[in-house]
């Protein structure tokens, strides 16, 4: 491992150093103000259009310049930059670093560095002004009722969202550096005394510990943070609403906030999580209670259908009525194609109008999905290429594909669909019943940051009524089986 790089005492070659690492003066956005401060020289470092530069002016160049000419005359050099901060400087936070990688990376977010002659430290100064989106309302997560806002791009104003919601002593924030070559900042969030400390640990290593040049986003911090990355499912549960962030951190688990992204992630999570919604817990619990089978209905519509009528199509005829087989064999007669090939085209085609509307810009996709679906469907049916049965299921089965809150998850399950359509056609119901045995038993096998995918059901733990039935609030508990992982065995 090279030795890190440390400023020296001599301010014209610090500023050697950040030039050539920089490209100066060649980079015109980086700059690097020399000036006067009392008895001694100091400079700053930026990135335009990346700082508040009224703050700087008036908080950190003005105070610094209006010095008498003999003031730090006496200061030692190494406690220069401390005197400018204690005496004329007015911005809060502020940290002392002479590790030269550790100040580049600083100043590249939007914070700017001061350096000063004889000293071999540089403060740097949180004086972020970039551009960044205002609050808006959430996209993906939509909701009849409870609050309507969501996080945006900047780590900030989403950390900021989330202590307003929780209002304890207790929420800690501790800032992570992940990637090699691009850094990206991430922001752990827990309860302290709530959220295991070894599960904090466990993120915290994995973030520090990637050896990639770059993770960006949110989707490639969780791919950091997951612990099998073969799994159809995902390991956290992604959210872009602050307040069901919040209910993350009061039932014990870790928010992982990605500068850049506006989104959440909540580890560890269960497979539960995944389906819940933000309106469960904002109604009675009677009617989160029926929403949510509702969902779990939709859900299992979703990836079992299309399997279920290959299945008793091809090998278990006897299930059917007389007059339902009658009807399905006479329309299927006319369609020149295998049953399993005209049920796989078709879920194809659904998804492709799905992600058709979903691409499509404002308004038009909607447009998109409703009037492709409805010219393909009635054109197939009458060409005689699909049977009238077989839409119908591929309907029912993408509706209830749209009952799944989360779109990660959404897409996990139409490749499970997808399998148990293959399973259907090959084996019938004997192959889905072996392959939903593999799956349960590879789900129960997965663990999100150390945690069981499938808990509190298998292994039993102690938590929450709030599985699939939502009981009464006086049921409810603060902490759920992940604070109490240990203690509870």
């Amino acid at each position: 491992m090279e030795d890190a790089v440390v400023l020296l005492g001599v301010l014209s070659r610090n500023l050697d150093i950040f030039r050539s690492r920089f490209g100066a003066p060649a980079n015109a956005d980086i700059l690097i103000r020399r000036f006067q401060s009392g008895a001694f020289e100091s400079a700053i470092i930026a990135v335009d259009g990346m700082v508040n530069m009224q703050m700087i002016n008036e908080n950190i160049l003005k105070p610094c310049m209006d010095l008498p000419e003999d003031a730090g005359e006496n200061v030692p050099g190494e406690r220069r930059a401390a005197f400018l901060m204690g005496h004329t400087v007015s911005v809060l936070p502020m940290k002392m670093k002479d590790n030269v990688d550790e100040i580049i990376a600083d100043v590249l977010g939007g914070q700017c560095a001061l350096l000063s002659e004889g000293c071999a430290t540089a403060c740097v100064m949180d004086v972020r002004g970039f551009e960044k989106r205002t609050i808006g309302r959430p996209e993906a997560e939509q909701v009849v009722l409870g609050p309507h806002e969501s996080f945006n791009e900047s780590i900030r104003t989403n950390i900021t969202l989330l202590r307003r919601i929780v209002q304890r002593e207790e929420l800690i924030t501790q800032f992570v550096t992940a990637g090699g070559k691009m850094k990206t900042r991430c922001a752990l969030m827990y309860l302290r005394g709530t959220a295991d400390e070894s599960m904090v640990d466990k993120i915290r290593a994995r973030l520090e510990s990637c050896t990639y040049d770059f993770a960006l986003t949110t989707g490639e911090v969780e791919q950091l943070i997951e612990e099998h990355p073969f799994s159809l499912l995902p390991q956290c549960v992604r959210t872009e609403r602050p307040d069901r962030a919040a209910s993350f951190l009061a039932e014990g688990q870790v928010v992982v906030l990605t500068d850049g992204s506006p989104a959440a992630l909540g580890a560890p999570a269960t497979i539960y999580h995944q389906l819940h919604t933000p309106d469960d817990a904002s109604m009675r619990w009677q009617y989160g209670t029926f929403l949510r089978i509702v969902r779990a209905i939709g859900v299992l519509i979703h990836v079992f259908l299309p399997g279920l009528y290959l299945a008793v199509l091809r090998f278990h005829q006897e299930l059917l009525s007389p007059m339902l087989l009658t009807s399905v064999y006479e329309s299927s007669s006319r369609v020149p194609v295998p049953t399993f090939l005209e049920a796989l085209l078709m879920t194809l085609a659904f998804d492709l109008i799905n992600e058709a509307g979903l691409r499509a810009p404002g308004a038009m996709g909607n447009a998109l999905g409703i009037v492709s679906g409805l010219i393909l469907g009635q054109s197939a049916v009458s060409a005689d290429i699909v049977s009238p049965l077989l839409l119908i299921v591929v309907a029912a089965s993408g509706l209830g594909g749209f009952c799944v809150p989360g779109y990660a998850l959404s897409v996990g399950l139409k490749i499970v669909q997808l399998l148990f359509l293959v399973a259907g056609a090959m084996g019938g119901l004997y192959a889905m019943v072996l392959l939903l045995g593999v799956l349960l038993c590879a789900l129960c096998a997965t663990n999100s940051a150390g945690s069981p995918l499938t808990a509190p059901l298998t292994p039993p733990r102690r938590g929450n009524p709030d599985i699939l039935l939502r009981m009464p609030m006086k049921y409810q508990k603060a902490r759920t089986f992940f604070a109490k992982r240990k203690a509870d065995g």
